[in-house]
């Protein structure tokens, strides 16, 4: 009976892959990748051309290497293509947390943008967000108030951040808060890169009746600099089925309900990835 070859890789999941090793061993070659990715020179060279374009690499003869300043956070255009399915899978748990007429606010973050395309199911809702990205995509929607916090532009994360965006929460209430996070940890607690979007996270927090961490396994056991808050802060924490066994039981002890997406749900949503891409 013929031996039958793995499926390859989607270009986007490829790149993906590229982007993760990238981080962890800071330099790749070519000629590593052709072999480790079973394809052709020419298209790791095309990957990686593509990847320096978002500004995370500098090419070098036979290779790449991670640009140094954006080692800690990367700009939403490479993030939004990470972990795409479990992004996307979290991203249907986590609406099914909202009523039609909430008020909610919606942070910056790859993962809290998933939810977005979902939200147009729900009625009445008021969506506040400092998102330039999100205020877009929800404004055809009549159905949805939107709300924008006002602030300074971060071209990096296309978010609004500053005294008048954490003035501006300061004024508003809602019934729920999404935000992601670049690092979660049981005892440092949520953590980001960026002090200014940590800031703006904080006044979110306060600003809520309820908050929802969305957090695909890659954040878990990360802390970064600036805490966002304590775990015990959240009312919910939505993980892909990767969530360690330790991490559930600690979020348990601190009061914290979990949404872990059943693995089927995960290799469900890779099956719908891969064949959109195919189409």
């Amino acid at each position: 009976m013929p031996m039958s070859l793995p499926m390859p890789m989607l270009s986007d999941e490829r790149r993906s892959e590229i982007r993760r090793i990238l981080r962890a061993e800071r330099s790749v070659s070519v000629e590593e990748l052709a072999k480790r990715f079973c394809v052709s020179p020419s298209t790791v060279r095309r990957d990686l051309d593509r990847i320096a374009d978002d500004g995370m690499i500098r090419r070098t003869y036979g290779g790449a290497f991670l640009m140094e300043n954006l080692s800690s956070e990367l700009p939403i255009s490479l993030r939004e293509h990470e972990n795409t399915d479990a992004k996307h899978a979290i991203a249907r748990a986590a609406v099914k947390l909202i009523r039609d007429g909430d008020t909610v606010i919606l942070d910056t973050s790859s993962t809290v943008t998933a939810m977005v395309p979902l939200l147009h199911e729900l009625d009445g809702l008021t969506v506040i967000t400092n998102g330039i990205k999100t205020a877009y995509l929800l404004n055809s929607d009549s159905k949805i108030t939107t709300v924008c916090t006002g602030g300074r532009l971060r071209e990096h994360n296309m978010s609004l951040v500053g005294m008048q965006t954490v003035r501006r929460l300061g004024e508003m209430n809602a019934d729920i808060a999404f935000l992601s996070c670049r690092g979660l940890h049981l005892t440092r607690g949520v953590t980001e890169a960026s002090e200014e979007e940590a800031e703006v996270k904080r006044a979110m927090l306060s600003a809520a009746s309820r908050a929802v961490l969305l957090c695909d396994s890659s954040k878990i056991g990360q802390v970064l600099m600036n805490q966002v808050a304590p775990i015990e802060r959240f009312y919910a924490v939505v993980c892909d089925s990767e969530l360690p066994p330790e991490y559930e039981k600690g979020l348990a002890r601190a009061g914290v309900q979990t949404v872990v997406i059943p693995k089927n749900e995960m290799n469900q949503q890779k099956d719908e990835t891969n064949h959109d891409g195919r189409k």
